[in-house]
């Protein structure tokens, strides 16, 4: 349908837009039938309206074109010589018969009328429908015409009284700020209309500003005085007394008596020591900027965290958006009481706080909360529904209607508010180091923080960031130098540092507040979890711990999660705050099995890592029992993420078990020396087992640890320090007749007269030649899964002897061959990566440079993602460019070596920076450097 705007320019439009009316006379035409109303205008009158007075001659014939193309606009699909039905020819005149909805000011004065039968929520409604059809000034292009001046003015009356009843019906709803808002601007719109001054005093007096509303009244007075000499009305002087004399109940008689009810401001005060939160801040801005007309917060936390100082500290800055008043309930989820609040005892208070008589709160949860949503509607209100126990203590408070925002804080359980009822969730954590240190700095003054910078540090460390802790020890630094009290807590354990006699609000007793809402199972995990040494907890050692159901376990963790008695770090791993193990580590438990099935449930994945990475080794670690789950690896990859991941955990349990060191060592030894690089750590690790088997004077492990730590001063490539420990291992290996032991140790003996990562002299291959000898001849006494791999990685130093013998050459070169063979052949990679080096090298030597550079290629491609190892390759490659006189290629992979030792763990350092910085020029022959040693 057609519509036929007037309220504004006199437009006809579409769906699609405005449509072209034609010339002003042809508007004229159609704005007078719109006056009109529907009425007959007669063609005479019509004429003489149109032509201002002085039609012309064939002002008839003239009109009729005018009225055919109206026709044809307001009716385009009409039928040809069929009847008009919109602009209609009746008793020799014309009107328009149009529905209301048709036209933009018929519209509008029928809902103004409709609106004044309505009750004041749904008139506040229809009124401001009404107002939006406004465009601009009425009938905009004939402002200046007779005809249209009375019309114009009638609108314009019209749509002030609108305003009125609009504003009439914001006081009776009691929304005083909004009434204000709009008298105040009718007022400045038509500063003489003595009734838009009256609905501006009744909305300040109802808003208990009663001076506000006596000086409006005389200024209005003053105004009326000054430009027209006149008084103001009697209405006006009357209300004037009755303010002044504080008779209320002339207020209840103009607005209802429901607005004279208290506009609730629950708000509870905001703390002055305030810092940081300035990203949760904004994000608690958008998510209720961004919801929508229903906006719904969580922030959930641990407690102690700051959540409700957090949600007020927004509240307050932010209360002026919600003109109709702000309710607040603590919901007790969390606290020394038992239970936490009803929601059918909180909407009483609620109810009642909005005005209605206790007699007129129904006694029932459903039907308290359908009251309390039918008050609610249409009103702008904030609701802080603090420390909530889960969503379902939670829904029946939340507004059925639009303009309400709604914050709730809590622990756990909230999650079905987000699912169900699409609440933004803000997860709040400690402070980080420098809001912490912000927040002392509040607390305290900038200039006590700042005086003692280390016991600040001190402080903020030993709190972990908590707001809570950090309050509690502010109270105390109030009274005591900051310094002193950094050393008291240095000196107390636990949570004893944080106590406050008689307070039931420090950490231990907050804490205690969510671990009794725990099941037995959750508690019990909550317990056990916080005694692993390590930085974090994954599931599956969490379901070795439980001793049960791997999805089980998961649930637990969830469920612990979801409390924020534990954090998620990451999918799969789970932390403590430092405070909350602490106190976990206060309740009873059985810490020794916990730690013994943690520390097994580690050794037994690392073995298993090592049985995959190393196959041709027999392994030290026995199967776990059934009822220990560890993971289980089919694949290198896995293997090694799951070393490189765990290793800081494994690491941290090494020391819960002492006898189980050597089995450390066995799962790890490799993996630190071969892989990652972890010597120090190695060798801290191999000692420690070392002085637990000489205690308990096992020999095998006495010789297999004395080799380890001889093989990690190996990689330091500290031949020195290496040799009394390989010593060592072969008097143990011979003593016990043990081939591998033996074997192992004069390999690496031999290897420590040939410098690590250098091409040996022909006195040193000379030198090392037989322990090489006897190591190949004593590995052939294993069984060939273990025999054939030990044997290659003999090769290299015996093929340095040949090296050096006259015709020499090719025999090396073979051995080295033979070594890359087996080592493929076995499908142990990084012994076959090393053999490949050790062969481009000789070939290097050779001046077959095409085919050292294939070989260095081959084993950067062995190593795959694995970029540390990428080093030694690299630096062969390097080697290779300069010896060909390809300098930009020599470049190429320089630079990419040197980017890869600045993030790269590597134990020989020097000697890699002085090959690499050395001019790109061609190098002599016995300055080429060897790989890394076999395994």
């Amino acid at each position: 349908m057609m519509q036929v705007s007037v309220l504004g320019p006199v437009e006809v439009r579409d769906g699609a837009g405005t449509v072209a009316g034609g010339g002003d006379r042809q508007q004229a035409v159609l704005g007078v039938l719109v006056a009109a109303g529907g009425r007959v205008v007669s063609a005479d009158r019509l004429a003489d309206q149109v032509w201002n007075g002085a039609p012309p001659a064939k002002a008839a014939s003239v009109l009729q074109v005018y009225v055919s193309r109206l026709r044809r606009l307001l009716e385009p699909d009409r039928p040809p010589r069929s009847p008009a039905t919109a602009l209609v020819s009746d008793a020799g005149g014309y009107a328009l018969r149009l529905p209301d909805e048709a036209v933009d000011a018929w519209s509008f004065e029928r809902e103004v009328r409709l609106a004044a039968e309505l009750p004041p929520l749904q008139a506040v409604e229809l009124l401001r429908t009404a107002l939006g059809r406004w465009r601009g000034r009425p009938y905009e292009q004939f402002t200046d015409e007779a005809w249209a001046r009375t019309e114009i003015a009638r609108l314009r009356e019209a749509r002030s009284v609108a305003h009125e009843r609009e504003t009439t019906a914001l006081l009776r709803l009691g929304r005083t700020a909004d009434a204000v808002l709009a008298a105040r601007a009718l007022a400045d719109a038509e500063p003489l209309r003595g009734e838009a001054w009256r609905l501006l005093a009744l909305g300040l007096w109802a808003s208990h500003r009663s001076a506000d509303a006596l000086d409006v009244l005389r200024a209005h007075h003053a105004r009326l005085d000054e430009e027209l000499g006149l008084h103001p009305e009697p209405a006006l002087a009357a209300l004037e007394r009755a303010i002044l004399e504080q008779r209320t109940e002339v207020l209840a008689e103009a607005i209802g008596p429901a607005a004279t009810a208290v506009r609730p401001a629950q708000l509870p005060r905001a703390g002055a020591a305030f810092a940081g939160r300035a990203d949760e801040l904004a994000e608690l801005e958008r998510m209720l900027d961004e919801s929508g007309e229903a906006p719904l917060a969580v922030i959930a936390g641990v407690g102690g965290v700051g959540k409700t100082t957090l949600a007020l500290r927004w509240a307050h800055r932010h209360a002026d958006r919600y003109a109709d008043g702000h309710l607040y309930a603590d919901l007790r989820g969390f606290g020394p009481e038992e239970a936490p609040a009803n929601p059918s005892d909180v909407l009483f208070a609620f109810l009642a706080a909005l005005g209605l008589p206790e007699h007129r709160v129904p006694p029932g949860l459903d039907e308290r909360v359908a009251l309390f949503r039918s008050v609610l509607a249409g009103r702008r209100m904030l609701l802080l529904l603090d420390n909530a126990r889960d969503a379902a203590q939670v829904r029946p408070l939340l507004p059925g209607a639009r303009g309400c925002a709604v914050v709730v804080t809590g622990r756990s359980g909230l999650a079905g508010l987000v699912v169900a009822e699409g609440a933004q969730l803000l997860r709040l954590d400690a402070f980080g180091a420098d809001d912490a240190r912000e927040y002392l700095r509040t607390r305290l003054g900038a200039a006590v923080v700042d005086a003692e910078p280390a016991a600040g540090d001190a402080v903020v460390a030993r709190c972990g960031g908590l707001p809570l802790a950090l309050a509690v020890v502010g109270a105390r630094a109030a009274r005591h130098p900051l310094a002193a009290v950094a050393e008291e807590l240095a000196g107390e354990q636990g949570l004893d540092a944080f106590a406050m006699p008689g307070d039931e609000s420090d950490p231990r007793s907050v804490f205690s507040w969510s671990y009794r809402h725990l099941s037995a199972d959750e508690a019990e995990l909550f317990r056990r979890l916080a005694l692993h040494p390590g930085p974090y907890v994954t599931l599956d050692a969490a379901t070795a711990v439980a001793g049960g159901d791997r999805r089980d376990t998961h649930r637990l963790l969830r469920q612990l999660s979801d409390a924020h008695l534990i954090i998620e770090s990451r999918p799969g791993r789970f932390v403590y705050h430092d405070l909350l193990r602490a106190y976990a580590m206060e309740l009873p438990g059985d810490q020794r099995e916990t730690i013994d099935r943690l520390a097994w449930h580690h050794l037994y994945a690392a073995a298993n890592a090592a049985k995959i990475l190393y196959p041709f080794r027999p392994s030290r670690v026995a199967e776990p029992p059934p009822e220990m789950s560890a993971p289980v690896f089919t694949e290198r990859e896995p293997a090694l993420s799951w070393l490189d991941i765990e290793y800081d955990n494994v690491m941290a349990l090494t020391s819960a078990r002492p006898d189980l060191l050597g089995r450390f060592v066995w799962s790890l030894g490799q993996f630190q020396q071969d892989v990652r690089y972890h010597l120090d750590e190695t060798i801290e690790l191999t000692t420690r087992a070392l002085a637990e088997a000489e205690r308990d004077g096992d020999q095998w492990w006495i010789g297999y640890l004395h080799y380890m730590v001889g093989r990690a001063w190996l990689r330091l490539d500290r031949g020195a320090e290496a040799q009394p420990h390989l010593r060592r291992a072969i008097e143990v290996g011979r003593t016990t007749d043990d081939p591998g032991r033996l074997a192992h140790g004069l390999l690496a003996y031999a290897m420590s007269i040939t410098p690590v990562n250098t091409v040996p002299t022909a006195e040193q291959a000379e030198a090392a030649f037989p322990y090489a000898t006897e190591a190949r001849a004593v590995y052939r006494r294993l069984p060939a899964s273990v025999a054939n791999v030990e044997e290659a990685n003999t090769l290299g130093v015996i093929g340095w002897h040949h090296w050096y013998r006259p015709g020499g050459h090719e025999d090396a070169l073979g051995l080295m061959r033979e070594a890359v063979e087996v080592h493929t052949r076995w499908s142990n990679p990084y012994g076959e990566a090393s053999a490949r080096m050790e062969l481009g090298r000789m070939l290097l030597l050779a001046d077959e440079v095409d085919q050292a550079i294939a070989e260095f290629r081959q084993a950067l491609e062995i190593y795959g993602e694995r970029r540390a190892l990428w080093i030694e390759p690299l630096v062969g490659l390097y080697q290779c460019h300069l010896r060909a006189g390809d300098s930009a290629a020599a470049v190429r992979v320089r630079d990419e070596a040197l980017g890869l030792l600045e993030i790269a763990h590597y134990p020989d350092l020097d000697r890699i920076t002085r090959i690499l910085g050395s001019s790109a020029e061609p190098i002599p022959a016995a300055s080429v450097e060897r790989v890394n040693p076999p395994t």
